[in-house]
């Protein structure tokens, strides 16, 4: 039996790193083509939707018409669920949101949850997209916005990045939180840390989406 392939879309760099280190180690057949443009991040901050989703479109079909990918994994937490769901009616191949998993998760976990976010057109998506797991029964949340984390990041200072989420989610905390959902993929490797510090469930796009995909395969 041929080994799974997947295309991996990303809109920033950031997000390649934490994906590239923790999939090959829990996945290692599965066989990954990572495509990025990280112009797509600029048409986001601007609200550039439409070339945004277009560009996103053309990669997941260029993924599965040169390299033979079964399935897409879109690594931006700013596409919308509307984007989400012309995406999945437009693509030859399924698609999955990297953070959908998680949302679910987290809602299932506590009524109360806090969420960090460091790419600012994320935050609305990411408080939609949580509630919307929820459904009737829609959870408590306490959000935080820290774009000066995401432009250490991309200025190279992983150190600064991860400090700040540290002080952010301390604070979450002492708002009585039940869970953290961490919205961009590339704060994923906080998440050991970050439980063991606050003492509650703390979720990453990462591991969730590994299990959502090998559902979808």
């Amino acid at each position: 039996m041929s080994a799974p392939r997947a295309v991996f879309v990303h809109a920033a760099r950031p997000s390649l790193d934490p994906i590239m280190n923790f999939y090959p180690r829990h996945w290692p057949e599965l066989r990954i083509t990572n495509l990025l443009d990280d112009g797509v991040m600029g048409l986001f901050a601007a609200a550039d939707w439409d070339p945004a989703h277009a560009r996103l479109l053309e990669m997941i079909r260029t993924g599965h018409a040169v390299y033979g990918a079964q399935v897409a994994l879109v690594s931006c937490s700013a596409v919308s669920r509307a984007a989400m769901d012309a995406l999945r009616v437009a693509a030859p191949i399924p698609v999955l949101k990297i953070d959908e998993p998680m949302a679910a998760m987290a809602v299932a976990a506590a009524r109360r949850v806090g969420l960090l976010v460091t790419f600012p057109p994320t935050l609305s998506i990411s408080e939609k997209l949580i509630q919307s797991a929820a459904g009737s029964h829609p959870v408590e949340l306490v959000s935080e916005l820290l774009p000066s984390a995401i432009a250490a990041l991309l200025a190279g200072d992983r150190a600064e990045h991860d400090a700040q989420l540290t002080a952010a989610a301390d604070r979450l905390a002492g708002q009585g939180i039940g869970a953290l959902v961490l919205a961009q993929v590339s704060m994923g490797p906080l998440v050991p840390a970050l439980q063991a510090r606050l003492g509650i469930p703390v979720f990453s796009s990462l591991e969730t989406s590994m299990v959502a995909l090998r559902q979808l395969l």
